[in-house]
């Protein structure tokens, strides 16, 4: 007769124990799904980065340059420093800044700008001064 009645406690006990690891293992695959999904995205980002640099071309730059360890970023965090190259002036208490860019060849470079109100691009030419900083000049506009 106990053992009659420590059949269904067994039975029991262990389907409780077998619920809470199917709990345990649910949240692990969801866990590694989310992981997975995450990781998808930022490789779909690397892709698209990569497909970039590849489409570019390669800026060889005058050896003005030669000193600098990575020319393009000097380059482009110059610019990006002088907002008052922006040909456009700033409305509704906005504040204009460069918004993305791109160096051309290895004398003129493109840049996009806005305030959030008005937005527009230029082309600027530069070039290393002495002091080993960038002189920018304003070649073009256009107004979006």
């Amino acid at each position: 007769m106990k053992k009659i009645l420590l059949l269904p406690a067994l039975a029991l006990l262990l389907s409780c124990t077998n619920e809470a690891e199917k709990e345990k293992t649910n949240l692990r695959i969801d866990t590694l799904e989310a992981d997975l999904t995450s990781l998808k995205i930022e490789n779909d980002s690397l892709e698209k980065e990569l497909r970039l640099l590849k489409s570019r071309n390669p800026i060889v730059f005058t050896e003005d340059f030669d000193t600098l360890q990575n020319p393009e970023t000097f380059i482009v965090e110059s610019l990006e420093r002088n907002s008052q190259l922006i040909p456009e002036k700033s409305v509704l208490g906005g504040t204009m800044r460069f918004v993305d860019s791109e160096i051309l060849n290895q004398r003129f470079i493109w840049a996009a700008y806005e305030d959030g109100h008005i937005a527009g691009e230029a082309i600027f030419q530069y070039k290393l001064n002495e002091a080993d900083s960038v002189d920018f000049k304003l070649i073009s506009e256009i107004k979006n």
